[in-house]
Order: C-alpha cells, then sequence, then structure tokens
C-alpha cells in the first residue's frame, strides 16, 4: 500500500520473526472498520480504498504475515490462521481499540468471520462479500479441473505446466505448484506463481479481459506471495476443521451481519454465501448481485458502497 493522503497514524508490530504493517486511514472520531484483505497473501493496496469515505470512515488496514509491506516477504513459517487472529488483536490492542466493525471478502471474509468467532464481544457488526468458508470442497472446485467447463483455454494452459504424473488430484496440482514457488531460481518461482494467479484470476470478474489479466499479474510485486501463501494456506485446510465456520457461526449469531455475493462468481461460487446465511440465522442478510468475485465489478462495488454508508453507521 502506498502512503498517500488521509493517513492517521502506520507502523508495525514485531512478532514470531515477522514485521507486521499497519495503517489507521480516514476518520478518526468514528467507529473502526478493521479491514482484511484476501489472498491468504494479497496484502492491502490503494483501490481497496474505494469503497470507502475518508471524511466519513476510519478504517484500520494491515498486511497479514508475508504480504505487501510485512517482511519477511512470503515467508511461511510461524504462519498460519491462528497467527494471524492475535495479529489482529495486537493491533487492535496498540490502537486502543474496544470495538469495531470488520469487513473483508474473499479469503478476507473467512478471517472475519473466524476473528468474530473467536473474539465477538470486539465485533459491533460483519460486513463480508464473495465469500470463501475455508473447506476442502471450495478448494478442490478450483484446483481439480472442475471449472474447466467454463473456461477451458485458461484451465488447459493451467495444466500444461503439470507433469502427467502430478494430475491424479487438485490436491496433488496444488502441491506441484507450490513445490515449483519455492525453488530457489526466483524466475522459475515466479513463473509458477504467475501462472497460479492468471488460472485463478480468469475466475474472478464478470468481465474477463485475458490480456489484462496477464498485465496486471506480470506487473504484480506482490504476486510470489499471494501465490506462495495461498497453496500454504490451502494445503494445510486454512489451519481450521473442516467445516469450523459453518459449524460455529451459531457463537455469533447476535453479531449483525451483511453478506454480498457475486451470483456468477466462480472463484468462491454462491452456494457458500447461501449456506453461510442459513446457518447464521435472521441477523445475517444475504445480498445476490449480478457480479463476479471482485469489488471493482461494477454491481459489486456499487452494493458494497451502499452497505458500507448505510450498515457501518
Amino acid at each position: 500500500m502506498t502512503t498517500g493522503t488521509n493517513i492517521n497514524q502506520s507502523g508495525f508490530i514485531e512478532r514470531d520473526g515477522h514485521r507486521i504493517y499497519w495503517e489507521d486511514w480516514g476518520n478518526p472520531a468514528v467507529t473502526p472498520i478493521f479491514f482484511m484483505h484476501g489472498g491468504p497473501g494479497g496484502g492491502c493496496v490503494d483501490r481497496d480504498k474505494i469503497v470507502f469515505d475518508p471524511a466519513v470512515h476510519r478504517v484500520i488496514f494491515h498486511d497479514q504475515r508475508g504480504s505487501g509491506r510485512s517482511t519477511p516477504f512470503a515467508g511461511t513459517a510461524n504462519n498460519t490462521t491462528a497467527d494471524l487472529l492475535d495479529d489482529i488483536e495486537a493491533i487492535r490492542e496498540k490502537l486502543s481499540i474496544e470495538s469495531m466493525y470488520v469487513f473483508g471478502g474473499s479469503w478476507g471474509s473467512t478471517l472475519s468471520l473466524l476473528y468474530a468467532i473467536a473474539h465477538p464481544e470486539r465485533v459491533k457488526k460483519l460486513l463480508i462479500y464473495s465469500i470463501f468458508l475455508g473447506t476442502h470442497a471450495e478448494v478442490d472446485l478450483t484446483n481439480s479441473g472442475s471449472l474447466r467447463r467454463f473456461c477451458p483455454d485458461v484451465w488447459d494452459r493451467f495444466i500444461s505446466h503439470v507433469p502427467e504424473n502430478r494430475r491424479s488430484s487438485g490436491d496433488d496440482i496444488m502441491k506441484f505448484y507450490s513445490e515449483q514457488m519455492q525453488s530457489p531460481d526466483r524466475t522459475h518461482a515466479l513463473k509458477f506463481a504467475q501462472e497460479w494467479s492468471i488460472w485463478e484470476y480468469s475466475l474472478c470478474s464478470i468481465n474477463y479481459n485475458a490480456a489484462q489479466i496477464e498485465k496486471d499479474t506480470l506487473a504484480d510485486s506482490n504476486i510470489l506471495a499471494l501465490s506462495l501463501l495461498e497453496t500454504h494456506y490451502l494445503m494445510n485446510g486454512c489451519f481450521i476443521p473442516e467445516n469450523y465456520i459453518v459449524n460455529s457461526v451459531s457463537s455469533i449469531k447476535d453479531i449483525p451481519c451483511r453478506i454480498i455475493q457475486g451470483r456468477f462468481d466462480l472463484c468462491t461460487p454462491a452456494v457458500a454465501a447461501y449456506d453461510l446465511a442459513r446457518a447464521y440465522g435472521p441477523n445475517a442478510q444475504l445480498q445476490l448481485v449480478n457480479s463476479g468475485h471482485l469489488p471493482t465489478d461494477p454491481n459489486m462495488k456499487e452494493a458494497l458502497v451502499t452497505t458500507i454508508r448505510d450498515f457501518f453507521v
């Protein structure tokens, strides 16, 4: 994330060999919104701010372990979901925040829900979008080849880099990619990180643009952290028991929650958002929009801006 205007303060916390960047942005006089970025490993960027108004909102951003400005870059040691939740608590305590709104999409929705389950007394309201619940079924859908029926050309490019004897399952394919991304040859590691992300990003937007995806991926200095940390977390079941969120969500049923989901999201299909809303109960309201996965898709952006304005008050 670049510096820029409307930053009240920023800095680092140091824990377990990691140096984690945080930023306090916007209006300091209002209830803070704690922002959970995607990935894992995505880091925060300035476009994350497009759904907020600095005159009205106070937003706490941070780069999760190994991503963005946090160091060591792409570091997987001492990098688990429990560690990320502890980091959020450390930042909250540093800023003397008693309670807050929590906002996140994709992996950020997972982390938002997990934080609320772990610390319900700290969360006033939840707003999450493009829902990912950290289950093996969700991961396998992306990596097993099931989505080839929708994106055959991109899948064939993705799988072409995998030897025939490493294609027995989505888990095996993911493990192969992860091994390549850990190569000491940075050029080789980057190639596989880029190919991993090109496949994933091709599932994300309702406005598919192959040339733009390739251009953005090749220019993204964070792409190795994003791709490597994603495989690190996904191969470890996101460090949570299977179906943990849906099985635990009744413990936060009293926290008002808004869920926004793209009907045409191939990366995290709408069934997860639907199942979450049913398990959560009447305090969760699900809005399905004609969108893909990304907050920059027009209908998703409009829904987020409107809900943030009306809900986080």
